[in-house]
């Protein structure tokens, strides 16, 4: 995800529009509040009074905001109307018009009225195949084709695969500190399955607890929504959906992965922003063509400073 940090003029324009946005229900909810004054400290560097900032039209926003801007601005309206853990009509009707005004066509936007509408068996499909999840194992389809399929279905049936678990196993000999041996030891110590164990995951997912490891998240939800937030950010492809996948599964309450149930008002909007932002910062997406065996005996200190993973 590429973030842009516009001039403070614009900036407090932006800020006016998302103002409106979160007050279209009637209630500045305190995690809109948190939103908009994280997103003001970690990607505009602005100190704006929020209450201080006045109404504004989408027309005057479209003829305000370059163009260059709209996107991503628009993009962080539809973040901050999902914060609060519900998406409203009265939101959605707004965010409707910024659409309009600026001429942007959104899958997003539609998943947001799927919501509202409750229309969740396709807002679930829709956001689970657009986002780091669906893209990978798409990738992997691609190229292993009917027995890409088959090892997925295993997956996520979390059947034992004797071969499968030993060639996992033998990651406990790998060199102390290396990837490899810390995955191994993520896994155990979280009493979690190794892929090809019961109870294991699909081998495609294994990336998620690599970055676990590299970006030293740990496994409540609230580690979790930071690191879906890290995700976000290291996507090049459709990034928007990464959030939307964490806001959906830790936020709104609606599972989206067959591999972990949902959780309701998890997301802390400060820590998701900084996490976000420091996903932004890592110069290859590690979560759609990634193949952690190609660094498994490698030492995590030298994974971080070559992939650029800046500390938390």
């Amino acid at each position: 995800m590429k973030l842009q940090k516009p001039p403070p003029e614009i900036a407090r324009m932006g800020l006016r529009g998302m103002k409106m946005v979160v007050n279209a229900d009637g209630e500045f909810h305190s995690l809109e509040r948190g939103l908009m004054n994280a997103v003001q400290k970690n990607i505009l560097g602005t100190e704006f009074d929020l209450d201080d900032l006045e109404d504004i039209t989408p027309r005057e926003l479209a003829e305000g905001l370059p163009e260059v801007f709209q996107e991503q601005f628009f993009n962080g309206c539809l973040i901050a109307a999902l914060i609060d853990g519900e998406a409203s009509i009265s939101e959605g009707a707004l965010l409707d018009e910024y659409s309009s005004e600026f001429g942007i066509k959104s899958p997003e936007l539609k998943n947001f009225h799927r919501a509202i509408d409750h229309h969740l068996l396709l807002f679930r499909f829709d956001v689970a195949r657009r986002s780091f999840l669906g893209q990978r194992l798409k990738k992997r389809v691609q190229e292993e084709g009917i027995r890409g399929i088959t090892s997925l279905v295993r997956g996520l049936v979390k059947s034992h695969e004797p071969k499968l678990a030993d060639r996992y196993r033998s990651l406990e000999s790998r060199a102390e500190g290396t990837l490899g041996r810390s995955y191994f030891e993520f896994v155990r110590n979280n009493q979690f399955s190794l892929p090809g164990e019961v109870g294991g995951p699909p081998e495609p997912i294994v990336f998620h607890d690599c970055l676990h490891v590299l970006a030293e998240y740990e496994t409540s939800p609230l580690e979790e929504t930071q690191i879906a937030s890290f995700q976000a950010g290291l996507l090049r492809e459709q990034p928007m959906f990464g959030l939307f996948f964490m806001l959906a599964q830790f936020q709104l309450g609606i599972q989206v992965t067959p591999i972990t149930g949902a959780e309701s008002n998890q997301v802390d909007p400060e820590l998701m922003i900084k996490a976000l932002v420091r996903g932004t910062h890592v110069n290859r997406d590690l979560t759609t063509n990634w193949d952690p065996w190609d660094d498994f005996d490698e030492p995590i200190v030298d994974l971080r400073h070559k992939y650029n993973i800046l500390p938390r």
